[in-house]
């Protein structure tokens, strides 16, 4: 038997903390009050970190390409993937409060050989860069904006701007929550002022919720696997499971108490990613009535002439980021609007993803360094290839973008089957891991990803995802 196997048959060296410790160390006690909203309170913050994967400049992107594209269809699609990803970061809540361990902490202890624990770290960390490639990128654009600095500027700006908030760590987790949330809010308010500015087609917007599915074409399917990694992040499985350990901490040690505090965290996540799906919803309306139609090209060429050498699916396929508002110029403050929303998910975002790159690096390599130096080597080599695109590639920002959300999806299974793994391991999760037809289902829903992935690569033109 190998190493490897070994580590994983072996039961973890999990650290448990104990109701002694935590008084020791002048940390909170928590115990159900029997007060539903001060209990919930207590466990707020989170889902609500947590839930900027979902409004981040990424998901705006695959938005923006499903309305222009698509209309309203694959708004069915958009639901569905939000409520599904309510029991992904179930998931990661039960790991984190069974094992005591991040994700990358159990694949850490699970494949211990250096080797397969440098793949996975490798394979993590790509994934955690290239979804802050989209974040740096919406900053600038919205910095470009306001001030008329070049992209590249922007994103090196987005570095300075996210070590300010990051320094509010210092003062406990709770107070960076409480930043992201303002942020969430301040995006969520400007695009819904801006979707009622353009005034969606009500009867084709619940009809594509409800039943966007019929619409759906072998066309749209790179459209849908853009939505799946920008919906359900790889990063965001890290993220979770490291962004609920100072809850784990925070509690009376016993089973029951455990087994509330971890239906509390359950259901905290639910009310933010289901608010998501309405700031989604919104872009999607903006792009579906400003973009799609065949008059689109005669409508915005004024705006954007070099779309005259284009068809309208063509076009349409083009639109992003970068010149999203210049499509609905004539809405009151449109640009203006879509500027701060940008500026919104993309701070909010940047300070996300560079909490998850110190977690996944502290979990694979188990570095011992100070959390701020961690902060900067992360958020460095993050930017680093946003400002090379921004650089080299400055016309091409759009299609980046369209290509790093399908690639996401393409590593989404990389993070998601080991955190099914984990979950029904009695080695992880002792007798709390998942058993009978819940088991059954998880694999099902892993292999279901992986199949998604395999026909998107099938189809004429899906290995141009990779190149």
């Amino acid at each position: 038997m190998s190493a490897a196997e070994q580590g994983q048959d072996a039961d973890p060296e999990v650290t448990t903390t104990t109701d002694e410790q935590i008084i020791q160390e002048g940390k909170p006690l928590w115990s159900p009050t029997g007060n539903f909203w001060k209990d919930f309170l207590f466990f707020s913050g989170p889902g609500w970190f947590v839930s900027v994967a979902y409004i981040d400049p990424g998901n705006f992107q695959a938005d923006i390409q499903a309305g222009a594209t698509s209309r309203y269809s694959l708004l069915f699609v958009l639901w569905w993937t939000g409520m599904l990803s309510i029991y992904v970061q179930v998931l990661c809540v039960r790991l984190a409060f069974h094992s005591k361990l991040t994700l990358a902490e159990a694949m850490a202890k699970v494949y211990p050989t250096r080797r397969k624990r440098y793949i996975n770290w490798m394979i993590a960390e790509f994934s955690t860069m290239i979804t802050d490639l989209p974040t740096v990128v919406g900053f600038a654009i919205a910095i470009q904006y306001f001030i008329g600095l070049p992209y590249y500027a922007g994103v090196l700006l987005s570095l300075v701007t996210t070590m300010v908030f990051l320094a509010s760590m210092s003062y406990g987790m709770r107070i960076l929550e409480v930043v992201v949330c303002i942020f969430v809010a301040i995006m969520s308010i400007a695009l819904w002022i801006e979707m009622a500015y353009v005034g969606p087609n009500s009867a084709e917007l619940f009809k594509g919720w409800a039943i966007g599915v019929v619409d759906v074409t072998g066309d749209d399917l790179f459209s849908i696997a853009g939505i799946l990694g920008a919906v359900v992040m790889p990063h965001n499985l890290y993220l979770h499971s490291a962004a609920v350990q100072d809850r784990t901490k925070e509690i009376k040690q016993d089973a029951e108490t455990r087994q509330t505090a971890i239906k509390f965290c359950s259901f905290e996540p639910i009310p933010p990613i289901i608010l998501t799906f309405f700031v989604n919803m919104a872009v999607v309306s903006i792009s579906a009535e400003s973009v799609y139609g065949e008059d689109f090209v005669q409508r915005c060429a004024e705006y954007t002439p070099v779309l005259m050498s284009l068809s309208g699916t063509e076009a349409a396929g083009s639109v992003g980021l970068t010149d999203f508002c210049t499509y609905f110029k004539s809405l009151p403050a449109g640009c203006t609007l879509w500027a701060i929303a940008l500026l919104s998910a993309g701070q909010s975002s940047a300070i996300t993803t560079t909490y998850t790159g110190q977690y996944v690096m502290n979990g694979y390599l188990q570095l011992q360094m100070p959390m701020w130096l961690r902060a900067v080597i992360t958020r460095v080599v993050a930017i680093l290839p946003g400002i090379v695109c921004a650089i080299l590639f400055p016309s091409k920002l759009n299609q980046m973008i369209n290509f790093v959300n399908a690639l996401l999806g393409l590593l989404l299974p990389f993070a998601f089957t080991p955190l099914v793994k984990f979950n029904c391991s009695e080695s992880i999760m002792g007798g709390n891991a998942s058993r009978g037809v819940e088991k059954f289902l998880l694999y099902v829903f892993a292999l279901a990803v992986w199949a998604v992935n395999a026909l998107t690569l099938s189809l004429p033109g899906g290995v141009s995802i990779l190149f």
